[in-house]
C-alpha cells in the first residue's frame, strides 16, 4: 500500500499498486508524483520505485483523434450558424440589403457568401446554416435586382 501527494498537494491512499498502476496509466500522477510505501516515512518520487518503472516508460493509450470521437453539438448553433461564419454573414447581408441605396453591393456580396456557405457545408455537415445560406442567397439576389431595376427606372424617368 501507498501514499500519494497529490497535484493538489493533499495526501491520498492508502493507495494499492494496482490503483497506482491506473493512476500512471490514466495521467493523473507522473514520475514526479510523491509517494510513500507504507511503514516508510520517506516521500520520494513514484519514477525511483521499480515496481512501477514499467508503467512509467510504457507508452500511455492515445487519445482517439477529434474526427474520430463524437463531437457534441451545440444546439445554439443551428440557430446562430457560427461554425459557418460565410452563410452567417450572407444572412445578414441578405437582410441588410433591403436598405436602398447601398442593397446592390450588399445583395451581391450576400448572394456569393449564401453560395460558399453553401459549398462549405458539403464538406463539413454539422456546420449548420443552410437556411441562412439561402436567406442570403434568395433575399440577397433579389434586393440587388430590385435595387438595380429601381435605378435603372429612376434614370429613364428623369430623362422624359
Amino acid at each position: 500500500m501507498y501514499k500519494i501527494i497529490g497535484g493538489d498537494q493533499k495526501e491520498y491512499g492508502p493507495v494499492t499498486p494496482q490503483q497506482v498502476q491506473e493512476w500512471i496509466q490514466q495521467r493523473r500522477v507522473n514520475a514526479q508524483t510523491m509517494i510513500c510505501s507504507e511503514g516508510n516515512n520517506a516521500w520520494k518520487p513514484l519514477g525511483s520505485f521499480p515496481e512501477f518503472s514499467a508503467a512509467l516508460a510504457s507508452p500511455t493509450p492515445a487519445s482517439p483523434p477529434v474526427s474520430a470521437s463524437v463531437e457534441q453539438d451545440n444546439p445554439m448553433s443551428a440557430v446562430v450558424p457560427y461554425k459557418n461564419p460565410k452563410a452567417l454573414i450572407a444572412y445578414y447581408l441578405g437582410i441588410f440589403s433591403l436598405i436602398p441605396c447601398i442593397g446592390i453591393p450588399l445583395g451581391i456580396a450576400a448572394f456569393i457568401l449564401g453560395v460558399l456557405g453553401l459549398k462549405f457545408l458539403k464538406t463539413h455537415p454539422t456546420a449548420h446554416g443552410q437556411v441562412h445560406a439561402w436567406i442570403g442567397i434568395v433575399l440577397g439576389g433579389l434586393c440587388a435586382l430590385a435595387n438595380m431595376a429601381a435605378i435603372v427606372f429612376m434614370t429613364l424617368a428623369a430623362k422624359r
